[in-house]
This record gives C-alpha cells, sequence and structure tokens, in this order.
C-alpha cells in the first residue's frame, strides 16, 4: 500500500488557523484536524473570561471549524452549549467559507468557586443540559437543528454523543485548547480538534451508515484505535503541522490530506444592523433605555461597543 509524506507545503509555521481534510487510503475513513492560533486568541482576548471558560470556549471554536467545514454550501453552522451550572450559555458560529466567533455566559463567582477546587471540566462549568447543531442556509430555506443531552466530562464526549444518536455515522472527536504562557505574560490561546468518520460507499449499499461486512468493521476499528492515542498537546502543538500529525497517526496505512481550509476570527455585526435592531423597538423603551441621552449596545460576541442617541435611530 502506497504511503504518503506530509504535503510539503504545510510546513509548521504556517500550519494555524486552518482546516485539513484528510483520508486514510484503502478505508472508507475520512477526517479533518483544526488547528486555531491567532484566529481561536482573537475570540478570546476580546473577553475577559477565566481560564476555564476560555478554555472550554476554545474548544468549542476548534470543533466548530471542524464541523462547519463539512458544509457543501454557503451558510452558518452554529453549536449552542446550554445548562444550570455555572456556565449558562456557550455559543460559537462558523460563517463559510472559515469565519468564527463565539462568547459565553456565566457566573462570575461560581466559576472561580469551581477553579479554587480544581474544576475545569465541561460538567463542572455546565452541569445538565445540553449540546445543540443547527445549519442554517439562509433565505428561504428551513434551518436544521439537532440537539442531544450533555454526556461525558470533555466536549468532545458530547459531540460524540450526538454523532451516535442523531447521524448514526461511527466517529471519533478530539479537542483541546490551552494558552501558551501564563495569562500574566500574555500568552496567546492555542485550540485543535480532529475528528474521523466512517463513509460507506452509498453506491454499493443504499443507505447504509454503518458496516458493510467484517473487514469494513476491522478497518474502523483500527483507525479508531489509533486515532485514540492522539493527545491534547498534539492537537494545540505550534511545531507540529496538522498533516505531519496526521502522518503520525496513519502512516502506517496511508492517508491523503486535501487542500486546507483557512480559519479567521469576525463577527457578524455592524452599526447599521445593531440600528436596524433598535429602530423595530417601541420609541417609549428607546427612551427608557437612554444613560445621559445614549443608548449603549454591546455585542455579545465581539465585544464591540455601539453608541447611539435617540436622534440617531430612525422611525418606522
Amino acid at each position: 500500500m502506497t504511503k504518503h509524506e506530509p504535503d510539503a507545503s504545510l510546513d509548521p509555521v504556517d500550519a494555524d488557523n486552518v482546516v485539513l481534510p484528510f483520508q486514510i487510503e484503502g478505508m472508507d475513513v475520512r477526517g479533518r484536524v483544526a488547528r486555531l492560533g491567532s484566529s481561536v486568541d482573537e475570540v478570546l482576548h476580546r473577553h475577559d473570561y477565566p481560564e476555564s471558560v476560555s478554555r472550554l470556549l476554545g474548544e468549542a471554536l476548534a470543533l466548530t471549524a471542524l464541523l462547519g467545514c463539512a458544509l457543501k454550501f454557503d451558510g452558518i453552522f452554529s453549536l449552542q452549549l446550554s445548562g444550570d451550572g455555572p456556565v449558562t450559555v456557550m455559543a460559537v458560529d462558523f460563517e463559510t467559507p472559515g469565519t468564527l466567533r463565539g462568547y459565553a455566559r456565566f457566573d462570575d463567582e461560581k466559576v472561580w468557586a469551581r477553579e479554587e477546587a480544581g474544576e475545569f471540566d465541561m460538567r463542572s462549568l455546565l452541569g445538565e443540559g445540553f449540546l445543540a447543531m443547527t445549519i442554517d442556509q439562509g433565505g428561504d430555506t428551513e434551518r436544521y437543528q439537532g440537539i442531544v443531552a450533555l454526556e461525558g466530562a470533555k466536549l468532545s464526549d458530547s459531540v460524540n454523543a450526538y454523532f451516535r444518536a442523531s447521524e448514526q455515522i461511527p466517529t471519533a472527536v478530539s479537542a483541546a485548547a490551552e494558552r501558551s504562557g501564563t495569562s500574566d505574560s500574555g500568552g496567546g490561546w492555542r485550540a485543535g480538534a480532529a475528528l474521523i468518520q466512517h463513509l460507506p460507499d452509498r453506491a454499493a449499499a443504499p443507505g447504509l451508515l454503518k458496516f458493510t461486512d467484517d473487514q469494513e468493521e476491522e478497518s474502523w476499528v483500527r483507525a479508531e484505535t489509533l486515532f485514540e492515542t492522539v493527545r491534547a498537546d498534539e492537537l494545540t502543538d505550534p511545531a507540529l503541522a496538522p498533516g505531519q500529525l496526521i502522518y503520525r497517526l496513519f502512516h502506517e496505512d496511508g492517508a491523503r490530506v486535501f487542500e486546507a481550509r483557512p480559519m479567521v476570527a469576525g463577527c457578524r455585526c455592524s452599526r447599521d444592523r445593531v440600528c436596524d435592531v433598535l429602530r423595530r423597538l417601541p420609541r417609549n423603551e428607546l427612551e427608557q433605555s437612554t444613560i445621559a441621552g445614549v443608548i449603549e449596545i454591546t455585542c455579545d460576541f465581539c465585544n464591540t461597543r455601539y453608541e447611539f442617541t435617540l436622534d440617531q435611530i430612525p422611525t418606522d
């Protein structure tokens, strides 16, 4: 079987802020690796979140990039977590071809208490709750949404549970986020995620999402076993390019990489959009919202602040 070296163009220096698709040769197994550097750092540094919240949001951003790149059309893929713990909401958006944004809502005192107790995992922060994935193609198309209960201690556990329950496609997912250096030294955030899926030939087996024979199942078990050896530090290591990580995991079988998708941080908010929202509100409500003659609106995602006087908001 032919073995493929990592793509020479995937230099470790230029390996950040991409999602790299790949296929394991001789198997009906495909996957993607997401590696975020400045893009995730930009999102997280717009907010003064506690360490544990930033880490979980970093993982959510990497997973959303990973899953959003599966869209075959222009649209928005959203991942939202909600729970009864110190973190009540965490939301991340991916807009094609590769723009990411995210935010979290939480009880500051309760989060700090969990951190002081050494509790940084997803379930300590979110408690009992749900994970929702939404696909919005815009226009007149109907949105698709899948919801599952939070499961396990890690965010990747819940994503795996989603694929088992909703898609019924054999899938393995892993994610990690970390800060390089301490917060006092201004260290930057990094995040990474990886996914493999068994995708059989539908032409040979119409409607079948699992395995056609024992050999196919054995191939998946082998791929999953190799995938489970990936470490959190390998997912975020700036010196280990995504193509090199794929090669490290699957070089014995051979892996073919495809064109990488660049990722950037961005937001869809604008002064005009905020003004349009305010224009739709009752005038008396706007008047009650003014402080010293000014209405102030802050975007949850990018933390940009917009200020309006009443005469700057048109009436219908």
